[in-house]
């Protein structure tokens, strides 16, 4: 891995660029609320919200996660340095809008509305959310419908598909909103919600037999729904989602993109295979 470019990451993104900036002669526009693009060359703008393992996360202090270990191929592929910016999940979009990053790597999956306001690449994984519960629950809770029932409360990552999934689809649960995946199964652990609905990878992560600290929780592999995930450009910048494409479909014919998939969702093929046995 190129710890150079992952260690030049990890750098503030205003001091990063102002540095690259500096260095090149340019100067950037002061006004941080104008839609156009202040793209440095070389350097791509990548917005991520870093709380989602294993696709975008902290790990001792840095950026770590799925998308991480991409942007460092797309360092090499792509011939340009890949800065990550370190966003809230709520402004990516805004964000990219504005001209304030280039392009959003962060685990985002493709629906309707977002792809009204910005272009994706092609997939780079097929997901769907999936329910962690308590091991000890599993009994009580296996059975499908049971999610949808009056008194049930059912935990979510605030502003992303897991809660649009909920407030559509169970009308008769109570479904509370959580900041981040540690907030939402701490409070699964501390029996303030019955079930946290989640992407299919973190779900993977938690419950695949790898971290001893979830041997007390259980994953419910059956897919809630079924989606997409892929990096987000601006809708006229055509020419960086061809770009994009161009590598992703390389990355997919010679096993690069199954390989960093692999790395960090090792149990997502058994799981898949074994989750009608449950």
């Amino acid at each position: 891995m190129r710890n150079s470019a992952r260690t030049r990451r990890q750098l503030h993104h205003g001091i990063a660029l102002a540095a690259v900036a500096l260095a090149a002669g340019i100067v950037l526009p002061a006004c941080a609320g104008s839609r156009r693009s202040t793209r440095v060359a070389g350097v791509l703008r990548a917005g991520i919200a870093p709380i989602y393992p294993p696709l975008a996360y902290v790990k001792d202090g840095k950026l770590a996660g799925v998308e991480v270990d991409l942007a460092d191929g797309l360092d090499e592929d792509l011939d340009t340095d890949i800065e990550f910016v370190e966003l809230q999940w709520e402004e990516l979009i805004p964000a990219l809008q504005a001209g304030r990053i280039d392009l959003i790597m962060s685990g985002m999956s493709i629906t309707p509305e977002r792809a009204a306001q910005v272009s994706f690449a092609e997939p780079y994984l097929q997901v769907g959310q999936m329910a962690v519960i308590r091991k000890a629950d599993y009994l009580r809770l296996y059975e499908e419908g049971r999610m949808n029932e009056p008194g049930i409360r059912v935990g979510v990552l605030k502003n992303t598909t897991s809660e649009s999934f909920a407030r559509e689809s169970l009308p008769r649960a109570t479904v509370v909103g959580f900041d981040s995946v540690d907030d939402g199964i701490t409070a699964l652990r501390g029996n303030l919600v019955d079930y946290f609905v989640m992407d299919a990878p973190g779900v993977w992560k938690i419950t695949g037999g790898l971290l001893t600290s979830n041997q007390d929780l259980r994953g419910l592999y059956t897919p809630l729904t079924k989606e997409y995930l892929a990096w987000a450009v601006r809708r006229d910048d055509t020419a960086l989602r061809e770009r994009l494409n161009r590598v992703l479909a390389r990355w997919k014919a010679d096993g690069e993109l199954e390989e960093i998939l692999d790395k960090w969702i090792t149990v997502r093929k058994r799981n898949i295979e074994v989750r009608t046995q449950d």
